[in-house]
């Protein structure tokens, strides 16, 4: 299953870069996605290429009802964002993968964080949810799709408020 979408966030590409990198914004997101925050970490210098693990655990209630037969207890979502050093105009690419621990289902997407002029920064988020359970997995990939895909893009509508606010 496919994940699109497309944010313009009223601020520079390098405000919008600190705020998906400051872990207080990360266990707001993850406070509104309806998951637990459990940690997160950036390894090397934001000003090049670096990566940001983020993991959160959400309880089985919270998961599609096709899913739930699947987990007692919950899950936890590990998410690797894998940026690549700016483009020479601010431009960022990055790699995200979304694994669920002890299931086979996870997320693979691609963030455009570029610049429109000084002020303003899109993002751009393409993505795709894979299970690969027999004879369920394209169910609980449709099902999943929606979670996922919130996680994926709900960063990037919170950013502008969370900018103004702080």
């Amino acid at each position: 299953m496919s994940v699109n979408a497309s944010t313009t966030i009223k601020a520079p590409v390098d405000t919008v870069l600190a705020t998906f990198v400051d872990e207080a914004f990360v266990r707001h997101v993850s406070a509104l996605a309806g998951t637990q925050f459990e940690s997160f970490e950036v390894n090397g210098d934001t000003s090049t290429a670096f990566t940001a693990t983020t993991v959160r655990s959400m309880g089985s209630d919270k998961l599609p009802d096709v899913a739930q037969k699947f987990v007692k207890g919950g899950v936890k979502l590990t998410q690797v964002d894998t940026y690549g050093a700016p483009a020479a105009d601010g431009t960022r690419t990055v790699r995200t993968e979304i694994k669920v621990a002890g299931l086979p289902v996870g997320a693979t997407a691609h963030q455009t964080i570029k610049p429109l002029g000084e002020d303003e920064t899109s993002v751009d988020v393409t993505g795709e949810v894979q299970a690969n359970i027999p004879l369920v997995g394209k169910k609980i990939a449709a099902a999943a799709e929606p979670y996922i895909g919130k996680a994926l893009t709900l960063q990037a509508r919170q950013a502008e408020a969370w900018i103004i606010k702080n």
